[in-house]
């Protein structure tokens, strides 16, 4: 029996060689395969742009609103000095005193004009004579050094009463008559009791004058 084994081996030793060298190639060829390592050259590297994040603490820029003060008298609710804001109309003014009067003739009044700062706004009475019902840079008081030169409007002359604002010859002539055929004035409010005079032109009187 083994003397057949050997018989055996000895007569294909030739074939098994053959096996175990195909094998062995095998092998080798196999590890030629394997990956060699690659060394990563700076030529190889890819730079990414950066972005610059700049955080500032500037504070917000703050516009101050401008504001302008407008004298409104006359037929009015309210007639006083209003502060409206910057680029407001004489209708804006005229909400703020609360509306005109059931006398107010508004169809004299540019109600869609301007405002400006110091103005004052006149709202007439129907048949008042007034001109200038927007006035500008208006004086609310009489100018310094005449604070006592008020006009005695029981005394005062045709020529006298028109140096006041807003009386005329005819206004002047108008005041005349009506002390010569009424009497002195017993106060100044009396004056509304003249042709032509409303509350506008006496409000803008009213410092202006005594008895």
């Amino acid at each position: 029996m083994k003397d057949a084994i050997f018989e055996f081996i000895r007569g294909h030793v030739y074939a098994l060689f053959g096996v175990l060298c195909i094998v062995a190639i095998g092998v080798i060829f196999m590890f030629s395969r394997t990956p060699t390592a690659h060394i990563i050259q700076p030529q190889d590297i890819i730079y990414a742009p950066t972005t610059t994040v700049v955080i500032t603490t500037t504070k917000p820029l703050v516009i101050e609103e401008r504001t302008i003060m407008v004298h409104i008298v006359g037929e009015v609710v309210n007639s006083r000095v209003f502060e409206l804001p910057y680029g407001s109309r004489v209708n804006d003014v005229l909400e703020m005193a609360g509306g005109a009067t059931i006398y107010a003739d508004l169809s004299r009044i540019n109600l869609a004009a301007f405002l400006r700062d110091a103005m004052q706004v006149i709202v007439p009475a129907f048949g008042e004579e007034i001109t200038d019902l927007l006035i500008e840079n208006a004086p609310v008081e009489p100018p310094m050094g005449h604070v006592n030169a008020l006009i005695n409007i029981n005394t005062a002359s045709f020529t006298e009463l028109q140096t006041l604002p807003r009386v005329g010859p005819v206004m002047a002539q108008r005041i005349i008559d009506f002390r010569e055929s009424h009497g002195n004035f017993a106060s100044v409010d009396e004056l509304i009791n003249v042709t032509g005079i409303g509350t506008a032109t006496l409000d803008g009187l009213r410092n202006m004058v005594t008895v």
